[in-house]
């Protein structure tokens, strides 16, 4: 899927009894990832740019911060849009809202990064860098499109 489409998906997964929902917005050249309980709250908010190659071509520590919310005992969506950016090679911004389990959180970030990196190519060499997808992410216009299903890990 190219970054460059826009548009909604919401699913949800359960761990044991405990259903997490995850909403993922399309934006240009990134995404924005809710993830939570049936409360629908927003605690927090973080972003993850990832960083251009390091020396002799080695993937520098994508950079993330906390712009919303986020009490100092819980970096939870800055860690997951530091991975997440890692991950798929864009800008992501992540609102981590789950109690602090870390058997939930770990299944909720292996649920998002299954979801991301099924639906982004890998970034080319010749990729924009992460403060052109920022630029990009500054001019965003949403179209409405049709929600798509994503389907449940097993």
């Amino acid at each position: 899927i190219n970054l460059g489409r826009r548009g909604m998906e919401s699913w949800c997964s359960t761990l044991i009894e405990e259903k997490v929902f995850f909403q993922l917005l399309w934006l240009e050249g990134g995404a924005y990832l809710w993830i939570g309980s049936g409360d629908h709250r927003l605690d927090s908010l973080a972003v993850g740019v990832p960083a251009s190659a390091g020396a002799r071509g080695r993937a520098a520590t994508p950079s993330a911060t906390t712009l919303l919310g986020g009490h100092e005992g819980d970096a939870g969506s800055q860690r997951l849009a530091q991975r997440l950016s890692s991950k798929v090679g864009r800008p992501i911004f992540v609102s981590l809202n789950l109690r602090d389990d870390p058997q939930l959180r770990l299944f909720a970030e292996r649920e998002a990064v299954a979801a991301l990196t099924a639906r982004v190519a890998a970034p080319s060499t010749t990729s924009a860098s992460g403060a052109a997808g920022l630029e990009r992410l500054s001019s965003l216009a949403l179209d409405a499109a049709p929600s798509q299903a994503v389907p449940a890990a097993p």
